[in-house]
């Protein structure tokens, strides 16, 4: 999970959002109405209005967002949270601590950790030598 992640609030601009993604070098953002988590801003969502040319200028991120982000509490079960993501195909899975944005935990953080885990012998393979 990657704690405290940037956010950009839902009456900002594509190009805020375009500016604050290649500076941070980030390809999700949380989009917030005031203290209220509302979407989330992919990457490929402003590429894709990036390709609307000049009339992306009077777009705002929360017309552009996905509405209503995967929102786990921190303290959820990983391997819940992990499965729920696979059933819905959430790419990512906004967590909150008491209501309040705490982090983003997404598909290739989820690698990274089985990843790790693999290599670390927390799952040997199986009688040939293969990964089952």
């Amino acid at each position: 999970m990657t704690p405290f992640p940037y956010s950009i609030a839902a009456d900002a601009k594509v190009a805020e959002a375009v500016a604050m993604m290649k500076d941070h070098g980030i390809h999700h953002l949380p989009v917030m109405q005031g203290h209220e988590l509302i979407g989330l801003l992919w990457h490929r969502d402003v590429r894709t209005a990036q390709q609307l040319g000049p009339a992306n200028d009077t777009i705002t991120v929360g017309e552009l967002c996905s509405p209503d982000p995967y929102i786990v509490e921190l303290s959820e079960r990983l391997d819940l949270v992990v499965l729920e993501m696979a059933n819905r195909r959430a790419g990512a899975a906004m967590v909150t601590r008491q209501g309040k944005l705490a982090g983003i935990l997404t598909t290739t953080d989820v690698c990274r950790l089985l990843g790790e885990t693999l290599r670390d012998g927390a799952m040997p393979p199986d009688d040939d030598g293969d990964v089952a």
